[in-house]
C-alpha cells in the first residue's frame, strides 16, 4: 500500500496480482483509492487517475450530499433490506441484556447506559450479521442449484469498497455486512453475481452474457446499490 497526491488529492495505491486498474471512492470521507497491477508503475497510476479526476469528483459530490453520519440514537432511520425502520434505544442493565431486535417498523436497541456511539454500531451490525445470514444462505442455495455451482464456503465481513468477492480456486464466497441495509432484490443480484464467478472468473462478454440470462434487471439492480452510501 502506497500513498500518493495526484492533483492535490490523496490516493492510496494498493498493488495486486491483478490486470486492470480500479478505481473507488469510498464513503463517508470520499478517499481514494486504486488498485493497480503489481507491474504498473508510478506514473501509470497518476495518468490513470487524471483520467477518471472527473468521475471522483462527482462521487465525491455524491457522497457529500447523501451521506448522513449515523450516532445510532433514538429516532435514525435504519435500513433493514431496504425498508426503513425508526430506531428506538433503551437502557439496560447488564451486557447480556443489551441486543436489537425488530417490532414492526421499528427496531428497538437495549444498550448499556453511556454506551459509546461504537458500541451501539456493534450492537446493530451483530444483529444485522444474523439477519443477511439467514437470507444469503437461502439465496446461496437456491441460486447455487439453478447454476449449479459448488459454493465450499461462505462468509460475511465488513467491507468498503465491494459488495462481494469471489476466491474462483477455493469455491469461496464473501458477503458485505452492509448488505443487510440493501434491497432483497440487490442482495440477490450480489448472490448471483459472485457464484457466477465460479463459472467465469472475469468480467468479460460470456459473464455478462449470464448475467442477462439469470438477471435480466441486473443493470437497474446494479445502479441502485451504487447509488447506496453504505
Amino acid at each position: 500500500m502506497k500513498q500518493m497526491t495526484i492533483e492535490g488529492i490523496p490516493v492510496t495505491v494498493i498493488r495486486k496480482k491483478i490486470r486492470s486498474m480500479n478505481l473507488y471512492v469510498r464513503v463517508p470521507d470520499g478517499e481514494v483509492r486504486v488498485s493497480v497491477p503489481n507491474r504498473a508503475s508510478d506514473r501509470m497510476v497518476r495518468q490513470f487517475v487524471i483520467g477518471h479526476l472527473s468521475w471522483i469528483e462527482q462521487q465525491r459530490r455524491n457522497i457529500q450530499a447523501r451521506y448522513v453520519p449515523r450516532h445510532y440514537v433514538t429516532g435514525e432511520q435504519i435500513p433493514v433490506f431496504g425498508i426503513p425502520h425508526a430506531l428506538t434505544v433503551r437502557d439496560g442493565k447488564t451486557k447480556r441484556t443489551c441486543g436489537v431486535y425488530k417490532d414492526g417498523n421499528r427496531l428497538v436497541m437495549t444498550a448499556m447506559p453511556r454506551s459509546t456511539e461504537e458500541e451501539r454500531k456493534e450492537l446493530l451490525q451483530k444483529w444485522q450479521r444474523t439477519q443477511l445470514q439467514d437470507v444469503a444462505s437461502v439465496l446461496i442455495h437456491q441460486w447455487a442449484q439453478i447454476l449449479n455451482v459448488e459454493v465450499k464456503e461462505w462468509h460475511i465481513r465488513r467491507m468498503r469498497t465491494k459488495w462481494g468477492t469471489c476466491n474462483y480456486r477455493a469455491h469461496r464466497i464473501w458477503l458485505s455486512l452492509a448488505l443487510a441495509e440493501q434491497p432483497m432484490d440487490c442482495v440477490e443480484y450480489v448472490v448471483v453475481h459472485e457464484l457466477l464467478h465460479l463459472l467465469v472468473p472475469n468480467h468479460g462478454k460470456a459473464f455478462w452474457s449470464l448475467m442477462t440470462t439469470y438477471i435480466p434487471d441486473w443493470k437497474q439492480r446494479r445502479i441502485r446499490l451504487n447509488q447506496s452510501t453504505v
